[in-house]
């Protein structure tokens, strides 16, 4: 598994997600955003992905991940805890959505 380090130094992650039924790969960017605690990163999906594959990824990626309205953090993190204090800038390559039927 790749570590929560090399996700923010690439500045995404390819993951594997079911989605009503059918098992998508998705590329999660990283997005930082400026709050009081400092620069917070999430892991942002542009394609829909059930809350409960999200709460899923954010506790394997140890990252929030965030789609629309929806945020979620990791178990006993907050963004105080996530913070960093310096952003670092990263480059992501072009979106990516594979699907394939399991049987």
């Amino acid at each position: 598994m790749i570590s929560r380090e090399e996700i923010l130094r690439r500045g995404y992650v390819d993951v594997k997600v079911f989605v009503t039924g059918l098992r998508q790969s998705h590329r999660l960017t990283i997005e930082r955003e400026k709050t009081i605690h400092g620069m917070v990163p999430f892991l942002v999906c542009k394609f829909y992905i059930p809350t409960t594959e999200l709460v899923r990824l954010a506790e394997e990626l140890q990252l929030p991940v965030k789609h629309k309205d929806v945020v979620v953090f990791p178990k006993g993190m907050m963004p105080s805890t996530i913070a960093e204090k310096s952003a670092v800038v990263a480059t992501a390559e072009a979106d990516v959505i594979e699907a394939e039927i399991e049987e």
